[in-house]
């Protein structure tokens, strides 16, 4: 019988803490691009690219989104190119 009251005891407090949260917004997993080729006579090139929602509107119209990257070239007849890092950011309007 202990059980019994236990089980329902615990059900209720989860049942209210469920209840009491208010709805979250969807947190949107980042974009990541990662790619690269090439040869071991000519070398390989090397890119990744980063790209995440920051902050969208409650009517989802206006986003603002964090971009970065990195590239390079690996190897071959010149050797390896100087890394190139880059970052920025796009604000989008969905008509």
């Amino acid at each position: 019988m202990k059980f019994v009251g236990c089980f329902a005891l615990m059900a209720c407090i989860i049942a209210a803490t469920c209840a009491a949260d208010p709805p979250q917004q969807q947190i949107k997993d980042p974009q990541v691009h990662v790619n690269g080729g090439g040869s071991r006579k000519d070398g390989f090139n090397v890119n990744a690219d980063v790209r995440k929602n920051v902050w969208e509107s409650q009517n989802g119209k206006h986003s603002v989104d964090l971009t970065g990257g990195y590239s390079q070239h690996l190897g071959g007849p010149y050797g390896n190119s100087r890394p190139d890092y880059r970052g920025g950011g796009v604000y989008t309007y969905r008509f």
